[in-house]
């Protein structure tokens, strides 16, 4: 069962050390305590494994790992957008336990590029990034950086929609791999059609941080329920999108302040569709934030609702663009879908007494993903009044 768990939480550790080719969205906490004291559900829940976890760290015991140590391979992280460049972040994986092994991809390894069957040429090695950073401490208490490498290729030629992507990479003491895009989807417009103010609350307090007269601060918190708009064009085929709200917070380091979580609540966020049985939807609760499908309106319109929480805190000098929050909507491959549907699963049973879950990948011989993705983006300027 240990073995087990640690094998789950190296899938989700790997994501981190360089397979994952997009960081995942912050969560807001949604723990509180109730009214009059009581504790919410959430925090009992929170206590309970508080203290499960102190009670296995009071009776801890050293135990040997007997397992197989899984030798390093090639990784490849590309998601391919037609009319641009292609590039991908190339690396080679390590043994979870090892901590202190390099991710940096081999000084020999040579990458390829191939659209439609069809040899463009050599991608180009640009730059090593830190991909993954943090801090550990040595056995006299020193603290120090460790860190995690991945190194960029890129290849000047720009696909189209429609084109299937290959990317292959060898190296000396490595298994040659490949990873290859489905069909590169084109992009989908969307469009906000209509905006609803609720639960506002505002007020003015004194600004105390000048000396100008009758300077005052305004705040503000309120929902925004956005009705956004899409069109499914290929209709009898199944297309895969994801709603990306940018949220979070900014601070203009003056006065200026502004907070945004949206909330991915409408029915089209529960549309999950498997094609194969690479991975079993039975045990997901819910999908990925964002993510859906077009099941419930192929080839038709649909009209998405999302609430997003917002708060905020505006001086009489600002810059409108500040208050102001992307949004974007992504068509993307079918087999980046998967790789997001089998993190969500592993988010999900990072806990005791769970069976491991096998991260998506495409990538043969090695690990990583290979798929399309095209984006719309747009921007929503943010209420100063109900």
């Amino acid at each position: 069962m240990k073995q087990h768990i640690r094998n789950t939480i190296s899938h989700t550790i790997n994501r981190h050390y360089g397979l994952d080719p997009q960081s995942p969205i912050p969560k807001a906490s949604s723990s509180r305590l109730g009214d009059g004291g009581s504790l919410s559900a959430m925090t009992t829940k929170a206590l309970a494994m508080i203290i499960i976890a102190t009670l296995m760290i009071s009776c801890e015991k050293e135990i040997e790992f007997n397992g197989d140590q899984t030798d390093s391979k090639l990784v490849i992280n590309s998601l391919v957008e037609p009319g641009k460049p292609v590039s991908a972040n190339i690396s080679k994986s390590v043994f979870f336990l090892d901590d202190n092994g390099s991710t940096t991809a081999p000084d020999d390894l040579v990458a390829s590029l191939s659209v439609n069957g069809n040899l463009i040429g050599e991608m180009i090695r640009q730059i090593d990034t830190v991909w993954n950073g943090w801090y550990d401490y040595d056995d006299q208490g020193n603290m120090y950086q460790k860190y995690r490498i991945v190194t960029t290729y890129c290849n000047d030629y720009c696909p189209a929609v429609g084109d299937v992507v290959k990317i292959t990479a060898s190296a000396n003491g490595f298994d040659d791999v490949e990873g290859e895009t489905s069909s590169l989807p084109g992009a989908l417009s969307c469009a906000i059609t209509n905006s609803r103010v609720s639960n506002w609350e505002s007020y003015y307090e004194p600004n105390y941080h000048t000396e100008i007269e009758d300077d005052s601060v305004f705040y503000a918190g309120f929902v925004i329920e956005l009705t956004i708009e899409i069109t499914d064009a290929n209709p009898g085929q199944t297309d895969y999108y994801r709603l990306r709200v940018d949220n979070g917070s900014k601070y203009d380091g003056v006065m200026n302040y502004l907070s945004y979580f949206a909330e991915y609540s409408d029915p089209v966020f529960g549309s999950l569709v498997a094609e194969n049985d690479y991975f079993d939807f039975s045990d997901l609760d819910m999908a990925p934030e964002g993510v859906f499908t077009d099941v419930l309106f192929d080839g038709r319109s649909y009209q998405i609702k999302v609430p997003i929480s917002v708060s905020l805190r505006k001086d009489d000098e600002y810059d409108p663009d500040f208050f102001r929050f992307g949004i974007a909507l992504e068509h993307m491959g079918k087999e980046y879908y998967y790789y997001l549907n089998t993190c969500k699963q592993i988010d999900e049973v990072l806990q005791f007494f769970m069976e491991p879950v096998q991260t998506y990948s495409n990538v043969k011989g090695g690990f990583g993903l290979v798929s399309g993705l095209s984006t719309d983006s747009l921007w929503f300027p943010v209420p100063f009044e109900p």
